[in-house]
C-alpha cells in the first residue's frame, strides 16, 4: 500500500528515537506490504462473501434504483493485520485499562496493538469510531502506559470502497489539529491506500454487472453508480 502521514504534536520525532524506531519501521514495514483483499464479483449474496453494496434512490430520468459497490473484504484486511503484527511479537487487542490500575471502575476499552510504550489503532469503520480510538490514546497516556501512538486510517477514496460513512485520513487532518487543548500526546496519523486501483475497479465493474443481470433475470432494473463516480463522492460530514 501506498502510504500519507501527519504529524500531531511532534510525534514524528518521538517515533525516531531510538525507543521506538525499530517498533515505527516495523508498522510500515507492515502496512506498506499489506494486501489488499476483495470480496467474490459473482457472488451477489453479500452474506456468502460476496461484494457489498448501498443503495441510492434514483435521479431522475433513471429506470430504477441506483447501486455503487463496496469490493474490499474489510475483515480479510483486518485478520491479515492481525496476523503481521502478531509474528513481530506484538500485543493484540491490549486493555486500555489494566488490572493493576485500581481505584476507579473497571472497563471493556481495549486497543488493536501495542509494542513496548507504542501504541497503534487501525480504524477502516465509521468515521465516529476514530474519535473513540484517540480517546484510547489519551487514556492510556494518562494512565502512563504509552508515550505515544499511531493512528491508522484510510484515504477518501480508499473508504468509499469499503464502506459508508468511514473514517478517512482527510477528515482527521482537518479536525485533529483543534484537539490540542484536550489531546495531549503525540500522534502519528498514516493513511494507507492502494498502490493501484486497477484491481479494485475490475472488482468493482464485475460485481456492478454480476448484479446488474442477476436483477433483470428477477424483472429489476438498476442503475450501477460508476466507479469513477464513487471514487470522488465525498461522504456526510454529520455522523449518522
Amino acid at each position: 500500500m501506498k502510504l500519507r502521514h501527519l504529524d500531531y504534536r511532534y510525534a514524528e520525532a518521538v517515533l525516531n528515537h531510538p525507543t521506538f524506531r525499530v517498533s515505527k519501521d516495523e508498522v510500515l514495514m507492515v502496512l506498506r506490504s499489506a494486501p489488499v483483499p476483495l470480496l467474490d464479483a459473482n457472488e451477489v449474496n453479500p452474506k456468502r462473501g460476496g461484494v457489498k453494496r448501498r443503495k441510492r434512490k434514483p435521479r431522475k430520468g433513471d429506470p430504477g434504483a441506483r447501486y455503487f459497490f463496496l469490493p474490499v473484504d474489510q475483515k480479510a484486511l483486518n485478520a491479515h493485520l492481525d496476523h503481521e503484527f502478531k509474528k513481530l511479537g506484538w500485543e493484540l487487542q491490549p486493555p486500555i485499562v489494566g488490572r493493576d490500575h485500581t481505584g476507579g471502575p473497571e472497563t471493556g476499552l481495549k486497543g488493536d496493538y501495542k509494542k513496548g510504550r507504542l501504541q497503534v489503532e487501525v480504524q477502516f469503520g465509521n468515521m465516529a469510531r476514530w474519535y473513540t480510538d484517540v480517546f484510547k490514546f489519551q487514556l492510556s497516556y494518562s494512565l502512563g502506559e504509552i508515550d505515544v501512538a499511531i493512528l491508522v486510517v484510510p484515504t477518501q477514496a480508499f473508504a468509499n470502497l469499503i464502506d459508508e460513512n468511514v473514517a478517512y485520513f482527510e477528515r482527521v487532518s482537518r479536525e485533529l489539529p483543534w484537539a490540542k487543548m484536550s489531546l495531549t500526546l503525540p500522534i502519528w496519523v498514516i493513511a494507507v491506500e492502494p498502490t493501484s486501483y486497477q484491481p479494485l475497479r475490475a472488482r468493482y465493474e464485475e460485481a456492478a454487472r454480476s448484479f446488474t443481470a442477476d436483477r433483470l433475470l428477477a424483472g429489476e432494473t438498476v442503475v450501477p453508480i460508476s466507479f469513477a463516480e464513487r471514487l470522488i463522492e465525498e461522504p456526510q460530514e454529520e455522523e449518522q
